[in-house]
């Protein structure tokens, strides 16, 4: 914010005085307009930042608050159906998960164990595909909860 500020100053002095009004009309609109958008650019985002509380190498974990917050779940298996217990909370209620699952290399190529979750018990309805080491920082509110996920081999290269 200084330095946009800074910016529409320096460009308002060494215009002449028809054009300082324009400058500084243009740079408020400018920064308005970041205001405005970034922070909803940023709560969509994907899963580029890990989260704080690490997912077990080769599980998935899902979160109950955005940018991995809240109570968290972690499995290490194919679940079709979460069992009606607190322990899978951060899926059932969901709005954020991440893929701890690793990678390899075979035959020059690079592999991993993608984690597909899904809006729907055993494995149906809208899936989401997470890479290792990837997840989602908040899920859409049109994907709803996560109530199944599998995993399976990808390639990513």
């Amino acid at each position: 914010m200084i330095t946009m500020t800074a910016y529409v100053e320096a460009v308002a002095r060494r215009t002449g005085p028809r054009c300082r009004g324009a400058a500084r009309y243009v740079g408020l609109v400018l920064l308005l307009f970041v205001f405005a958008y970034a922070p909803a650019a940023r709560a969509w985002s994907g899963g580029s930042t890990a989260p704080s509380e690490r997912c077990s190498p080769g599980w998935v974990c899902g979160w109950t608050g955005p940018s991995y917050t809240g109570v968290v779940s972690p499995a290490g298996q194919d679940m079709p159906r979460y069992p009606e217990t607190t322990a899978y909370v951060g899926f059932s209620n969901a709005a954020s998960v991440w893929n701890g699952a690793g990678t390899w290399r075979a035959d020059g190529e690079l592999w991993g164990r993608c984690v597909t979750v899904y809006n729907g018990t055993a494995y149906q309805g809208r899936g989401l595909t997470l890479a290792p080491g990837q997840g989602i920082a908040q899920l859409p509110p049109s994907f709803g909860h996560v109530h199944s996920h599998r995993f399976h081999t990808c390639r990513l290269s």
